[in-house]
């Protein structure tokens, strides 16, 4: 049976191109998502190449090394995504802190219930 990776990533290139959140709240929810994202990627590489090698295949260990270090890579780039989401929360703290925790009667706030006096003052 074909490895399925390639199909499972042209699919989760079609999604992103049809990406279209609700709210920022879920942005941050899925940028915090990342790391798995990456992760699963990164298992994925480990377990093909596993099971290459132990597939007994004439397969030059120079290629199951340099898949090492493509795995070894993405796992970095797995761990550098982990700073998404406190860095998220830190510099939209503000705004998170009005969404978790809205002042009584907070839409009278919202920009389209006072679009006609923004700039005014």
């Amino acid at each position: 049976m074909q490895a399925r990776i390639i199909e499972a990533s042209r699919e989760m290139v079609g999604s992103s191109l049809m990406y279209n959140p609700e709210g920022m709240m879920q942005i941050g929810e899925d940028f915090a998502n990342l790391p798995e994202v990456f992760q699963n990627l990164a298992k994925s590489l480990y377990e093909m190449t596993r099971q290459v090698q132990e597939g007994d295949t004439p397969m030059d260990p120079a290629i199951v090394d340099m898949v090492r270090t493509v795995h070894a890579g993405i796992l970095k780039v797995a761990q550098s995504a982990e700073d998404l989401r406190p860095m998220f929360e830190n510099l939209h703290a503000d705004d998170i802190k009005r969404i978790r925790q809205p002042r009584r009667n907070e839409h009278y706030w919202d920009v389209a219930n006072n679009r006609d006096y923004l700039g005014r003052g």
